[in-house]
């Protein structure tokens, strides 16, 4: 499965592991077909990101 990151840093990309920071689009129901992928949607959540950075700040 292929993500595509919407939003944050990292947008536009097409990536295969989600990254910190970003969350399967609940909007879309069903994966598109890139090539010979299936691709999904990942969107930005910025409450998530700094969530991380205050998680890694403690460790």
């Amino acid at each position: 499965m292929i993500y595509v990151l919407v939003g944050g840093p990292r947008d536009g990309q097409h990536v295969d592991d989600l990254p910190r920071g970003y969350r399967l689009s609940l909007d879309e129901p069903a994966p598109e077909r890139f090539a010979e992928f299936e691709t999904v949607r990942a969107v930005w959540f910025e409450l998530d990101a700094s969530m991380f950075r205050s998680a890694q700040r403690r460790d």
